[in-house]
């Protein structure tokens, strides 16, 4: 608050807080939802209701919200299942034991050079460098 004026938050703290809202939900409650979804003529706030007596939470107390409902039901439509969707394939990384051993080398090549200009020799991002300095190697860069 500035002035008597409210600041808007900046997008990474909203997107932050609604992850932190979806971890909160297990899968009973999903399963719950998805049901009463179904069995309530694919109404959200209606579904909203009955969560609401089912689990014994008070009027103002957190339920998913409209958006997590209908998305929880799309998920299970798509692949049977309420929870978010994994992506496909192999998660790429960028501390492979090649990738450590480069960054080592050349650390001790020349120690006093900045970690941007190893990044730029080695071909990899500032940050992906600093990660390998700071977990795989234990430095403080």
């Amino acid at each position: 608050m500035w002035g008597g004026v409210v600041q808007p938050r900046s997008v990474a703290c909203w997107f932050h807080a609604i992850a932190v809202a979806m971890e909160q939900w297990t899968a009973q409650h999903r399963a719950f939802v998805v049901e009463a979804y179904f069995k309530n003529g694919d109404s959200a706030i209606t579904t909203q209701r009955l969560f609401r007596r089912h689990f014994n939470i008070p009027r103002h107390g957190r339920v998913p919200c409209r958006n997590t409902v209908i998305e929880w039901v799309q998920n299970f439509r798509e692949s049977v299942s309420a929870l978010k969707r994994k992506p496909r394939g192999r998660i790429p990384t960028v501390r492979t034991p090649e990738n450590v051993e480069k960054v080592r080398m050349v650390i001790v090549k020349s120690p006093r050079r900045s970690v941007r200009r190893h990044s730029a020799a080695i071909g990899l991002s500032v940050r992906s460098v600093r990660r390998i300095l700071h977990k795989d190697l234990n430095f403080q860069p």
